[in-house]
């Protein structure tokens, strides 16, 4: 009887353990399905197809080299762009010198802070024939584009800077006697020369005297820059020929030549005229100075 009542207690216990064994293998089972699945951590791949989409990790990056001088590389941007050399030459610094031969127009008549320099005899000379005649250079208070154009190139390196604009002036003297006005030359010599021709001259003299002007100057110069004469208000009784045809004329010899063209005639509206339709005021000489800047590229 003992013994089989010890037996009956062990199968009893044996009974009663099943229950716990099964609850234990369901929790255990429980566990670690969450474990697989991480419900927590779903930007983590965990099936091989998953593995097989994942983006491959980017490739480093090296840093930027770390510019020294932002002032030069912005220079260098500038040359690069540059619309023309003479702007490149300007940009880098290697232009010296610059030479402006023209009229009252280039010399500032008509604008603020402009006075006669040949009244008081005063100042640089612009002109001078060897027979006592002598011109003067028109002083920096004139706010005409020639004086904005010796700022610019103040601070892009420029040291010689000659404003050499005489009032009443034609195409045809600057002809006769360039020695008298353009001298020894410079690195770039500006001509403006055709507003005064324009009441006297018709296209076939205007041009066989700019032929000529220019001759001497390409010899002096390296870099020719030709400005043509602005569309004025005079009436056309009081010309032979307009201003507009004469510019025709210097876009041809520039054309065959290569000289730089700067088409100013349209550049001075009406209302930026001085009393007399003639002169610009200081607003139109600004115009001016705009027309040339974003033709050369200034």
């Amino acid at each position: 009887m003992s013994g089989t009542s010890g037996r009956h207690m062990a199968s009893s216990d044996g009974h009663r353990r099943w229950p716990l064994v099964v609850v234990a293998l369901v929790a255990v089972a429980a566990v670690a399905g969450l474990v697989a699945w991480h419900p927590w951590d779903r930007g983590t791949p965990t099936s091989p197809a998953s593995a097989e989409t994942a983006p491959e990790s980017a490739p480093a990056v090296e840093p930027a080299p770390v510019v020294a001088d932002a002032g030069q590389k912005e220079e260098d941007m500038e040359q690069q762009t540059a619309k023309t050399p003479l702007a490149a030459d300007l940009l880098a610094g290697k232009v010296r010198s610059v030479r402006l031969v023209g009229d009252s127009i280039t010399a500032g008549y008509g604008t603020d802070g402009y006075e006669d320099p040949n009244i008081a005899g005063e100042g640089n000379v612009i002109f001078d024939d060897g027979s006592g005649i002598v011109f003067y250079e028109t002083p920096v208070s004139a706010e005409c584009w020639a004086n904005e154009f010796r700022a610019y190139a103040a601070d892009h390196g420029v040291r010689d800077f000659v404003n050499a604009g005489i009032n009443g002036s034609f195409m045809t003297e600057l002809a006769q006697n360039p020695e008298a006005w353009v001298g020894d030359g410079a690195d770039v010599v500006f001509v403006a020369l055709g507003t005064n021709d324009a009441g006297y001259y018709g296209p076939d003299e205007y041009a066989s005297a700019a032929r000529t002007a220019l001759d001497y100057v390409e010899q002096h110069a390296s870099y020719v820059v030709v400005v043509s004469p602005v569309s004025d208000l005079r009436p056309e009784y009081q010309l032979v020929e307009p201003a507009a045809s004469l510019g025709d004329v210097l876009r041809e010899i520039c054309d065959e030549r290569g000289y730089l063209f700067v088409d100013a005639r349209d550049a001075v509206s009406p209302s930026q005229f001085n009393d007399d339709g003639l002169h610009p005021d200081s607003q139109g000489s600004h115009a001016i100075w705009d027309c040339i800047r974003q033709t050369l590229g200034l």
